[in-house]
């Protein structure tokens, strides 16, 4: 059965969230707080124009997620889109649902406008054998402060 991409829907909550844990998990971070992904997901399902969720479809069962923020950026006149959070079901994995969700997102990107499509991962991930194949490795290494 083929994979169809579509926008995240308020029907999806349940198997979102599933997928949500996997992703946690996958990083390591089982005990984010309840409250920070219920803001995420209302974020993804509200009214705000700048967070944006897909779902990949496969035999009409959600398979997986992408979360995607849009921001503005100094080196370009456009709105670039940050593909923040990507996780696929381990047991679909290596049949193109990855491959279709990020391919989405660079639909929706030409569809608006905007200039770049970006993402970060681990070093480790070892999604980076796809991400090779649909992007650049710009060699930045993430530093962060948490306050």
């Amino acid at each position: 059965m083929p994979i169809t991409i579509r926008p995240l829907e308020t029907r999806d909550e349940a198997r979102w969230r599933e997928l949500w844990a996997g992703y946690l998990d996958f990083y390591q971070c089982p005990n984010l707080p309840a409250a920070i992904t219920d803001h995420t997901w209302s974020m993804l399902t509200g009214p705000r124009a700048d967070v944006f969720g897909l779902v990949a479809e496969e035999d009409g069962r959600v398979v997986g997620i992408v979360n995607c923020v849009i921001h503005a950026n100094t080196w370009t006149d456009k709105s670039i889109c940050y593909l923040e959070d990507l996780f696929v079901d381990p047991a679909v994995r290596g049949q193109g649902a990855g491959r279709a969700l990020i391919e989405g997102v660079y639909a929706r990107a030409r569809e608006q406008g905007w200039g770049q499509v970006y993402w970060r991962t681990a070093n480790t991930n070892p999604a980076r054998k796809l991400y090779d194949q649909v992007g650049k490795e710009i060699g930045f290494v993430t530093y962060m402060h948490k306050l």
